[in-house]
């Protein structure tokens, strides 16, 4: 039986019915298969014997909520009679997810040429790190593509060397296209009785996000974009400014707001200085106006200067907030985007919703935890491949599939 953490967290479940042979590990893929999962796709986790190596990843608590609401089974990909049981699954299944390395999907025997004979109407979903071409063969992880995108090179200070976004954004965008696709998919089987493969490269979608925010600025200036920290290309006042207790990310869009911000921090002089009058001057004068700003930004506490700048109307403004303070956010809260889940080995956990939300609330389920290694195996090859004891044991005892350990 499935372990149900919250049950009344009922989605639209959309995909019941349809099945799903994830063969994946670490974030992207393993987000892709959860998302797929939460609208009620029955999900089958497929692990080495040594488990996704992202159970154990030192610091990262994130493997329950990327592997949410599916079953896990292991299997020994090295091994015929392993390999056999993959093959039975895809055949009863409607997609199948990797993120292998294409020499590894290749000696497994598990291209999409290799599956479609088995199930013509199979949607096969490959997520790699470059896609076919040059690079396919070379490894990469989120921070690497960042590195190659162009986006690290943006990203940071102008007096410190390229910096990274600790948040994998560009596995998780990946992992959104992913399942995105995987329901293209499924609408055109619908329509064609056709399976189909589908291919997702993280450095496509890195470079999709660098191309339609900063390369047409290289394009059509020649200029190379430039790290500015916080700041923002053309607009001044834009960053984030020091407080007496933390930090404030504010600033003026127009020329009305300009206003506002000068007399809600007492800098009413600045209006009509020549050297601000206009968001021009300010971009021409970036440095000595942030200066002036931050001075005066620093006398406030954080939530008294957002709460005089909200108030104007014309101002956004937003405390820099650290994950304790988010975590108390009255606003998050109320949303119950943030839900608890149980952990065996970690114990109580905060996992995030899908955050798309309807007039009943958000669409996903939440209908079980993480599966502990090996839960579901003898489960799964009973009830859907319909193996009988005898079948399962012998594969339990050639160490093809293994259950879960005591």
């Amino acid at each position: 039986m499935w372990r149900h953490v919250i049950p009344s967290m009922r989605g639209f479940d959309v995909l019941k019915g349809i099945r799903v042979v994830e063969l994946t590990s670490w974030i992207s893929g393993s987000y892709a298969g959860a998302m797929l999962a939460s609208l009620g796709a029955d999900v089958i986790k497929v692990e080495p014997p040594q488990g996704d190596s992202w159970r154990d990843a030192t610091g990262m608590y994130s493997f329950s909520a990327l592997n949410r609401n599916k079953r896990g089974i292991v299997i020994d990909l090295s091994k015929d009679e392993g390999r056999r049981v993959i093959y039975d699954l895809v055949a009863k299944s409607d997609v199948f997810l990797e993120n292998m390395a294409p020499d590894t999907i290749a000696k497994f025997g598990m291209t999409y040429e290799d599956l479609r004979k088995l199930n013509p109407r199979i949607i096969y979903g490959s997520i790699k790190g470059f896609g076919r071409g040059p690079y396919e063969n070379y490894t990469a992880t989120d921070p690497a593509i960042q590195a190659i995108s162009g986006s690290m090179e943006v990203t940071g200070h102008p007096d410190r060397p390229p910096a990274r976004t600790l948040v994998s954004y560009i596995d998780d965008s990946a992992a959104l296209y992913m399942a995105f696709a995987v329901l293209v998919a499924l609408r055109r089987r619908d329509q064609t009785g056709e399976g189909t493969f589908l291919e997702l490269a993280l450095f496509d979608v890195a470079s999709e996000f660098i191309t339609n925010n900063l390369l047409n600025y290289y394009v059509v200036t020649g200029d190379l974009p430039r790290r500015l920290g916080s700041s923002y290309p053309s607009l001044v006042p834009y960053r984030v400014y020091r407080t007496k207790d933390g930090y404030v990310y504010t600033g003026a869009r127009n020329e009305k707001a300009w206003r506002a911000f000068c007399r809600v921090l007492g800098l009413d002089g600045l209006i009509d200085d020549p050297r601000f009058r206009t968001n021009a001057d300010r971009v021409k004068h970036r440095e000595e106006l942030d200066a002036i700003v931050e001075d005066s930004t620093a006398k406030f506490e954080t939530e008294d200067l957002v709460n005089r700048l909200r108030g104007t109307g014309e101002i956004i403004a937003v405390p820099v907030n650290t994950m304790d303070k988010l975590l108390a956010d009255p606003h998050l809260g109320q949303r119950g985007l943030i839900v608890d889940i149980q952990d065996p080995k970690y114990g109580n956990l905060k996992m995030a919703r899908m955050s798309i939300r309807s007039g009943d609330g958000y669409v996903d389920s939440v209908r079980s935890r993480a599966p502990a290694l090996g839960e579901h195996t003898v489960e799964v090859l009973r009830d859907v491949l319909g193996y009988d004891e005898r079948r399962i044991g012998e594969l339990l005892n050639a160490g093809a599939v293994r259950g879960p350990q005591a």
